[in-house]
């Protein structure tokens, strides 16, 4: 693999804007992969109640799955503790070191991207690729290099998911219908 796209995040759940992120990312850039990568725990939603970090993976490989660009990187969950985008990039340098990495992340990450270990360690392993979130797509701060992709407007979030759950209101064309059975089977967000 030359050209990888690392994307990464809680996924709770993934959902349909995750998988045009890295659809688009890929189609732009011309990846070979796009490696989804499930956080133990993100810095910053320390305290979050969310499902199990398995229960998390196998919702990501369940909407992942048929798609032959997207693989699955687990090193933060092995990891557990707190996971450092900077630590993960790292890995990966290590385990592709001839490969050119691109670190994908929707508008509204880059706003908090100073907030994050090491940005500049970052922005030295991996290429920074934004890709347009409704609401983020203006007015981008001009501190970091990165690259725009435009991907198609969709206006969906886990925690807008999560939300509808709670209120027992339909996920149906928010998620794959694969993710939402193993919601269902599993009760989570309930």
């Amino acid at each position: 693999m030359k050209r990888i796209g690392i994307l990464g995040g809680s996924f709770d759940p993934i959902h349909f804007g995750h998988l045009l992120m890295g659809q688009s990312a890929a189609e732009t850039l011309k990846l070979d992969a796009v490696f989804f990568v499930p956080a133990f725990c993100s810095p910053f939603k320390r305290g979050q109640a969310m499902p199990d970090s398995a229960k998390r993976l196998s919702m990501v490989k369940a909407a992942i799955k048929g798609n032959p660009l997207f693989k699955i990187y687990d090193g933060e969950l092995k990891r557990e503790g707190i996971s450092y985008t900077f630590e993960t990039l790292t890995e990966f340098k290590s385990k592709y070191p001839k490969a050119k990495l691109f670190l994908l992340m929707g508008a509204d990450n880059l706003r908090q991207f100073h907030r994050w270990k090491n940005p500049q360690g970052i922005l030295d392993l991996a290429e920074l690729v934004v890709l347009n979130r409704p609401g983020f797509d203006k007015d981008y701060p001009k501190r970091w290099p990165f690259v725009k992709v435009n991907m198609p407007a969709v206006d969906i979030s886990s925690s807008d998911i999560r939300e509808r759950l709670k209120t027992k209101k339909s996920i149906w064309y928010l998620t794959l219908k694969s993710v939402i059975r193993y919601i269902k089977r599993y009760q989570l967000y309930s």
